[in-house]
């Protein structure tokens, strides 16, 4: 995470409409997301507000402020709602709710216990939805995804959510390809890497390497160096999760393993495919 800058300090104190920001909470690339605190009533929520340099980015602050209408339409308990928008400091923000618990990164970094099956089928409940919603995530990784005191799962950071296109000769002509790799290189499928555009399998393979994290406490490849792993997520095969857990129930295995194949089409189709999978784990 990066380090608590100048301009993050600046920010504590400062208000927007009845909500004042308390302290930061998170950061990433994009934005940095503050605990506030609103004034009459003491109950706590979250601000996220975009990085100066990204301000000045139209393209990363129309994602920005597109992220706020999209979690304004999605209505799920494992999605934080959005409040209001507006902006502090000349930065635009958005307060929405505050998710109580840690991240499973976090959890796993502190060597916490975490309810593996448990977690999975909730992580794999909240992208099903998603997908049935026509959007692929785009950045499903153990930093996006808490667990919550109630033992649930809430899934952040719909900043990189991408329309499912219909793939057909007017939408491959028409579509940009990305520019540059986008992601975290342990959860990075293999089309990306190559370049082409995220989809509903891309997602898949987010979620086979967190099904590894959860219940191995180790990626499928656990190379140390960032260039390590993107190698092996573009050419390397991944092993059988029954080779770390020869007692997973072989439905289980048979479905997180399908999520980690090289070819999307050899992937579930969505989310809730490898939902159905799940039923009876755990």
């Amino acid at each position: 995470m990066p380090t608590l800058t100048a301009m993050s300090t600046s920010l504590v104190n400062a208000s927007i409409g009845p909500f004042v920001v308390r302290e930061l909470i998170g950061a990433g690339g994009i934005a940095e997301v503050f605990r506030v605190e609103h004034q009459e009533d003491r109950r706590c929520f979250a601000l996220k507000v975009i990085r100066p340099e990204r301000q000045r980015d139209k393209e990363k602050l129309k994602s920005f402020q597109d992220e706020f209408v999209l979690l304004q339409k999605l209505q799920h308990p494992s999605i934080p709602v959005a409040r209001r928008s507006g902006e502090i400091e000349g930065r635009a923000c958005f307060v929405m709710d505050l998710i109580p618990g840690d991240t499973f990164a976090a959890l796993q970094a502190a060597k916490q216990p975490i309810p593996g099956p448990r977690s999975l089928k909730g992580l794999v409940e909240v992208v099903a939805y998603v997908h049935d919603q026509d959007l692929i995530h785009n950045d499903i990784k153990l930093e996006n995804a808490f667990l919550r005191p109630d033992g649930g799962v809430s899934l952040i950071d719909f900043g990189n959510v991408k329309r499912v296109l219909n793939d057909n000769v007017i939408t491959r002509f028409f579509t940009k390809k990305p520019s540059q790799i986008f992601g975290t290189a342990t959860y990075l499928a293999p089309e990306l890497i190559a370049g082409k555009r995220p989809t509903l399998q891309s997602d898949l393979y987010a979620i086979g390497v967190c099904a590894f994290l959860m219940l191995t406490g180790k990626p499928p490849f656990d190379e140390s160096r960032q260039s390590g792993r993107l190698r092996a997520n573009l050419s390397g095969n991944a092993p059988s999760i029954r080779e770390r857990l020869p007692a997973i129930p072989p439905p289980v295995a048979y479905g997180i393993d399908r999520c980690l194949a090289k070819a999307p089409e050899e992937r579930p189709a969505h989310a809730g495919e490898l939902l159905h999978s799940l039923k009876n784990f755990g």
